[in-house]
């Protein structure tokens, strides 16, 4: 995931032929036409071939917001033709391409593209699947039928009414992100910009892990966010208590408690939770666009996914107005909701007939670094894949 610039993707293969380089700029010429763009070795790419996202060239001022970029628009490479059909022709003539000496940082923000054996992001064969229809997943749920006594150090939650949690299932995701730009809406998760980009800053509380394999070269997607522990790591270690689980399970984060030591983020094992280095500005009119349920988290304080607590109270005034409780499918996350794949389902893990229930009693289901046994409350589904 590369943010604030236009960029052009490459084989790492060719790009180590023609001795390229992330963020060297690159001249990119079609019969007259030139453009550059500061390259960036992608793996998904096939070899000798280039890719490049349309319409984020800077080439004229947008304010102090947006600096002036270091990259073309591929649009000015192409040449347009009407067809007998009367449709527009989109072609390109020979590519060529050259090091200009130039280079220019580029703000990624993915990490490794390879799984390096720690199976995070799993997958299981149509036929292995086919084989276990029926059988129970190997999970831990957090719930007290998952506690045992000769594994765990901590007594169990008495969970009151309710145990939220997540289900989502590896095999629909897409990697589009509408989850990510949902959950930075929803929640007024603050732009850093492209400099605190470059030195690890982001805000996103969500984010697409994405992942191949040598011996399987497909892609595997994996939304990562606050696992909402049974027993978390973070809630232990803090010095005044400001993660905090809450009767329903809820990891919160009590912004009034945090005094920024960062003890959570270095206990937690996937690294979801966000440390505000600085106080990030909305100027006029931009603070219109903030959700005034959820508070604008200001310098030192740690931050992470909420569950949308913010929908989950609401959901629960309105059930207690009418004297009943929460239904199934009544409300959900941001994230849940923008899915255009239904990737992401939300729910009571108490309520066996919930659908977030049903779904995760199958044997794909499993829990990213279960091993650890803190009992997440995310659930993932195992992509199925073709054997080869």
């Amino acid at each position: 995931m590369i943010t604030w610039d236009g960029w052009v993707e490459i084989n790492p293969g060719t790009a180590k032929k023609l001795n390229i380089e992330k963020g060297n700029v690159i001249a990119i010429r079609a019969g007259t036409r030139t453009i550059e763009a500061p390259a960036f070795p992608y793996t998904g790419i096939p070899a000798g071939t280039l890719a490049m996202p349309i319409g984020h060239d800077h080439a004229w001022s947008f304010g102090r917001y947006v600096e002036n970029g270091a990259s073309g628009n591929p649009r000015d490479l192409v040449e347009g033709q009407i067809d007998k059909a009367g449709g527009l022709v989109l072609t390109v003539p020979g590519v060529t391409i050259e090091k200009t000496g130039r280079f220019v940082a580029v703000a990624n923000a993915d990490g490794y593209a390879y799984q390096h054996g720690r199976r995070i992001a799993q997958s299981i064969t149509l036929k292995d699947y086919s084989d276990t229809l029926g059988e129970a997943p190997e999970i831990t749920l957090p719930l007290p039928s998952g506690w045992s006594k000769e594994r765990d150090f901590y007594p169990a939650h008495e969970h009151v009414g309710y145990r939220w949690g997540m289900v989502i299932d590896l095999d629909r995701c897409i990697g589009c992100q509408a989850c990510v730009v949902a959950c930075y809406a929803e929640n007024n998760v603050g732009l850093v910009g492209k400099r605190n980009m470059l030195m690890g800053r982001g805000m996103s509380w969500l984010h697409i892990e994405r992942y191949f394999e040598p011996e399987q070269p497909f892609v595997r997607f994996l939304p990562m966010l606050c696992q909402h522990c049974d027993s978390a790591p973070c809630e232990s270690v803090c010095p005044v208590f400001a993660p905090h689980h809450d009767p329903e399970g809820i990891n919160n984060q009590v912004y009034n408690r945090c005094i920024g030591t960062r003890d959570c983020n270095e206990n937690c094992p996937w690294k979801v939770r966000r440390f505000n280095w600085f106080t990030w500005k909305h100027d006029h009119p931009l603070e219109w666009q903030l959700n005034p349920d959820v508070t604008v988290r200001q310098r030192g304080v740690m931050e992470k996914c909420s569950f949308c607590i913010q929908r989950v109270v609401q959901a629960k005034a309105v059930a207690t107005s009418e004297g009943r409780k929460v239904r199934d499918g009544e409300f959900t996350t941001a994230c849940a909701q923008t899915c255009p794949a239904d990737v992401i389902t939300f729910g009571n893990l108490m309520d066996p007939e919930s659908r977030v229930s049903k779904l995760l009693n199958q044997a794909r289901g499993y829990q990213v670094l279960g091993r650890l046994n803190t009992k997440t409350a995310i659930i993932y589904l195992k992509k199925i894949t073709q054997e080869i």
